[in-house]
């Protein structure tokens, strides 16, 4: 069994910028999680954070599995770092 691999605010961050996503200022006030937005038409998300701004790779992976699963029929992304 492994442990589960922290991403810095750094990586995880570049990652989700590099497929389109940026932060939403303005929405409630969250303790574990950040508001951003995806790319295209579609709800706010959460990022689940940590006192230190990093996230666990599975919350991660998860997001973009719901990025793939929301995106219209003929969006195009990648995760550049998972191909």
């Amino acid at each position: 069994m492994s442990a589960v691999r922290r991403l810095q605010r750094a990586e995880w961050e570049k990652r989700l910028r590099e497929m389109g996503c940026f932060s939403q200022d303005g929405l409630t006030k969250l303790n574990t999680a950040e508001w951003w937005r995806w790319p295209f038409k579609a709800p706010p998300f959460t990022v689940p954070v940590d006192d230190e701004g990093c996230m666990d790779q599975w919350a991660f992976l998860k997001l973009v599995a719901d990025m793939a699963v929301l995106a219209p029929k003929d969006w195009e992304f990648t995760d550049p770092y998972n191909s």
